[in-house]
C-alpha cells in the first residue's frame, strides 16, 4: 500500500538514478552536467533508437516574456485542425515550444501554476498543454536531463492527437458516452501513433510512447492492456499527468478537484496503475500542497502556495495575503516555511471564505 509519508521520505529518483525503470530513459553518467540548454533530437538516445547521421537538433532557450502556454495551444490548434481535415502536418514548430516549456519550468513554476489552476471545463487542446507541463515537472523529479525532458514534453503535448479523429460532436458531449463511443475512444492512442508514423517519421521514437500513454501498469489501460515493464516510462509519466489533469478539469461530467485533492485521490486510487517512483516524483514536484493551493498556517495567517521546497515537500513558500484576523493585507509577503521551522501548514484553506481584494 502506498503511504504519503513513505513516498515523501523516499525521494524521487534524482538521488538514485540507477534505479530507473529499464523501459524508461537511461541513467545519467557520473559527473554529467545538467545546466546545458535543453535540445531535441529527432532521433533520440536510448532507450529509443540511436541517432542517425541525419538527426535534426533543435534548440531554443526559454525567455521569461514568452507565453509558451499560448504558443503550445496555438500550434496544437493548427496541428489538430490538420488531423480533422485529414491533411499532413509537421512537428517542426511544436518541438521548439517543448524546449521552451522545459527551460521555463527549470526557471520557475509559473507554467505549472497555470496548468493546475482551477478553471471551467477546458478544451482538449488546453488539457494536452497541461499534461505536457505536468509531465515535464514529473520528469524533472525523476532526474531526466534536459534533452530527455524535451522529448517527454513533446510526447505529452501530442499524446491525445488521435482523439481528433473522433467526431467533434463526441468530444463536445459532456454526458454519458455510449459503449460504441467508448470503444472509439479506446482506439485513439493507436490512431495517434499511426498518424505520427505517417507524418513525423523524423521522430521514430514518438509513436510507441503515444500508443502507450493510456496503458496502466496493472493491465487496466488501453488499447492493449499492457502490464508493468511492457510500458515505456515516458508513457507512464504522461499517464499520471493525464489522470491528474482529468481530476482538476473533468472532461465529462464530474466534480473538479482542487490540486491537493487531486494529488491525494491520484495516489490513493491509482496506486497499482503506476510505479511508486513516479508517484514519489509527483509528490516531490507538486507536493501535497501544489502551487496555487491556499493554506492556513499555524500562525493564523492564510496564503497561496507560490513555490515548492524540493528538500521539504510539506514546507512550501507561501504568499501570505490574509492576516490572523481574516483581513486581506495591503502588501502580501512571501514566507518560506523551509526557513521558518516554527510555522507550518495547518490545513487547506476554504477559498470561498477568502475575502476579496479591496478596490483601490
Amino acid at each position: 500500500m502506498v503511504r504519503f509519508t513513505d513516498l515523501i521520505r523516499g525521494g524521487a529518483g534524482k538521488d538514485s538514478p540507477q534505479k530507473r525503470d529499464p523501459k524508461g530513459p537511461p541513467a545519467e553518467t557520473q559527473g554529467q552536467k545538467r545546466e546545458a540548454p535543453a535540445t531535441l533530437d529527432a532521433e533520440p538516445s536510448p532507450p529509443v533508437p540511436a541517432k542517425t547521421a541525419h538527426s535534426e537538433r533543435i534548440s531554443k532557450p526559454s525567455q521569461p516574456d514568452i507565453d509558451w502556454y499560448g504558443l503550445a495551444e496555438a500550434e496544437l490548434t493548427r496541428i489538430t485542425e490538420a488531423v480533422r481535415q485529414n491533411e499532413p502536418f509537421r512537428l517542426d514548430d511544436l518541438a521548439p515550444i517543448a524546449t521552451g516549456i522545459v527551460e521555463a519550468l527549470r526557471g520557475s513554476d509559473q507554467l505549472l501554476a497555470r496548468a493546475l489552476s482551477r478553471q471551467n471545463r477546458l478544451p482538449l487542446i488546453a488539457s494536452m498543454v497541461n499534461v505536457g507541463i505536468v509531465s515535464t515537472k514529473i520528469g524533472m523529479g525523476l532526474g531526466y536531463p534536459p534533452d530527455e525532458g524535451v522529448r517527454l514534453a513533446l510526447a505529452a503535448l501530442v499524446h491525445d492527437l488521435g482523439m481528433f479523429r473522433l467526431p467533434e460532436s463526441q468530444l463536445d458531449d459532456t454526458g454519458r458516452w455510449s459503449a460504441e463511443q467508448i470503444d472509439g475512444l479506446r482506439g485513439c492512442p493507436s490512431m495517434g501513433a499511426e498518424l505520427l508514423k505517417q507524418t513525423a517519421p523524423e521522430y521514430p521514437w514518438l509513436p510507441e510512447i503515444v500508443a502507450q500513454a493510456h496503458e496502466r501498469g496493472n493491465g487496466t489501460g488501453y488499447p492493449q492492456g499492457l502490464h508493468g515493464e511492457q510500458i515505456q516510462e515516458f508513457a507512464q509519466v504522461i499517464g499520471v499527468a493525464d489522470v491528474m489533469d482529468a481530476l482538476l478539469h473533468p472532461r465529462l461530467s464530474g466534480e473538479a478537484r482542487l490540486p491537493h485533492e487531486a494529488v491525494r485521490m491520484l495516489v490513493a486510487e491509482e496506486k497499482t496503475a503506476f510505479p511508486d517512483r513516479i508517484f514519489k516524483s509527483l509528490l516531490q514536484e507538486l507536493s501535497l500542497y501544489p502551487v496555487g493551493t491556499w493554506v492556513k498556517l499555524t500562525s493564523g495567517e492564510t496564503g497561496e502556495v507560490v513555490r515548492l521546497n524540493r528538500r521539504y515537500p510539506l514546507r512550501p513558500v507561501v504568499k501570505v495575503s490574509i492576516d490572523q484576523n481574516g483581513q486581506r493585507l495591503q502588501s502580501p509577503r512571501e514566507l518560506d516555511l523551509g526557513r521558518n521551522p516554527l510555522v507550518h501548514v495547518k490545513e487547506i484553506a476554504d477559498t470561498a471564505l477568502i475575502p476579496v481584494s479591496r478596490p483601490v
